[in-house]
């Protein structure tokens, strides 16, 4: 299949990078969308607090964004806004480390890989976690692995395999949206893209303490995730 251990090591120390303390050099934060006043104005939940903003573009009751937040003054500036992929927002949470993942057989072989999936779809313990492995399986019919992290910051890898290199989309909780492409050869190169100035900013000064792997670039992009499902309906896919 391909080296999950190898990648699944980058993800974690990704995951682990310290975040800047400071408000005005944070990263991206969360914001979820609690009351739509009007047509433009809507109460928000920023941290924990509840603040009415406008927004010119349409966001959804209820829904959970990523933000660039800037205070200037007493006054809050939310600037490039984008909503959290549905997979990452649903992810339960589940009692499964990513050292376990990367010692665990399944990820040596497709088969074994949907087999694992097969068996926590048939004891999943909730809605959530049933809804959450079927989307998983179903990922698999597009070529698209998973790789997960419940620690205290959540992320979510995707891994597409193709000829020479691996496809990737991942979300964590305090970068926002990375992708690129990973080739494995002699050692681990890397090609990068992220969705937030500040992402882009926090990683180019933390490249060094990624170990065991050569960053080629690194540059701001949108960024869709390589595998979505809309909603609860699993027949209502994007993909």
């Amino acid at each position: 299949m391909f080296n999950i251990s190898q990648v699944g090591k980058i993800l974690k120390a990704t995951n682990r990078l310290n975040m800047p303390t400071e408000f005005n050099s944070t990263l991206p934060l969360t914001i979820e969308v609690k009351k739509q006043i009007n047509p433009i104005r809507y109460i928000i939940q920023l941290g924990k607090k509840e603040i009415e903003t406008k927004s010119y573009t349409p966001l959804e009751v209820g829904s959970k964004y990523k933000a660039e937040i800037e205070q200037n003054n007493s006054k809050i500036e939310i600037k490039n806004l984008k909503k959290m992929p549905t997979i990452f927002e649903r992810m339960p949470q589940l009692n499964y480390s990513i050292d376990n993942l990367l010692e665990d057989e399944p990820f040596t072989s497709t088969k074994k890989y949907k087999t694992f999936l097969l068996n926590h779809l048939a004891n999943s313990s909730s809605k959530e976690q049933f809804l959450f492995f079927t989307q998983l399986l179903l990922a698999t019919n597009q070529n698209v692995y998973h790789l997960f992290i419940n620690e205290n910051k959540k992320a979510l890898l995707q891994l597409k395999p193709k000829k020479r290199k691996l496809e990737f989309y991942g979300y964590f909780e305090h970068l926002g949206a990375i992708g690129g492409e990973i080739y494995l050869i002699d050692e681990i190169y890397l090609n990068l893209m992220v969705e937030f100035q500040k992402s882009l900013q926090f990683l180019k000064e933390n490249r060094k303490n990624l170990k065991g792997v050569v960053i080629n670039s690194i540059k701001q992009q949108e960024l869709k995730p390589l595998f979505e499902v809309s909603g609860e309906n699993l027949l209502n896919l994007k993909v």
